[in-house]
């Protein structure tokens, strides 16, 4: 194709310029939906840990329990149990999770006497804080809620996924 009219060789040049300028945009419309989309699924993670802790903490921090506290301990029992079975429905890869998928597992169906027991195996005790307490089944879910919040601590910031 010859350019010898000013005309045609503008316009081609200005169809050059408005294909590049569109993949360019394009490209970058792409890249920035993926770092988009990254960010939301990090937050989303820091988010169903934060949920995890905080209803966790709560159980432990209620659990000079008075009667009254009760109500509001089954809540957050309730609330971190979503947030434990968020974040197994969450992770793809279960190699981030897998030293605690079980515990994970035992403590959403409720089956606290076998999670205390399988921890004890490995060495871990809850806090002496919840030796003296009278009530068994009571000792057992806080000494239950007092192991998941132990390891979720410590799994939380070995979690890749909320790296940037």
């Amino acid at each position: 194709m010859q350019l010898d009219n000013p005309a045609l060789t503008a316009i081609y040049f200005a169809s050059i310029t408005a294909i590049v300028s569109v993949i360019t945009n394009l490209v970058i419309t792409i890249i920035s939906n993926i770092f988009q989309n990254s960010r939301e699924k990090r937050s989303e993670i820091q988010d169903i840990y934060a949920g995890c802790i905080k209803s966790i903490a709560t159980v432990s921090t209620l659990s000079g329990a008075t009667e009254s506290n009760m109500d509001n301990i089954e809540q957050s029992l309730v609330e971190a149990k979503k947030y434990f079975a968020l974040l197994l429905i969450r992770t793809k890869n279960k190699s981030q999770i897998k030293q605690m998928e079980e515990e994970i597992y035992l403590f959403i169906t409720g089956q606290y006497t076998q999670l205390l027991e399988k921890v004890s195996i490995e060495g871990l005790q809850p806090s002496e804080k919840y030796k003296y307490l009278e009530n068994i089944q009571q000792k057992v879910v806080l000494s239950a809620a007092d192991i998941m919040l132990k390891r979720i601590i410590k799994i939380a910031p070995q979690d890749k996924r909320l790296s940037l």
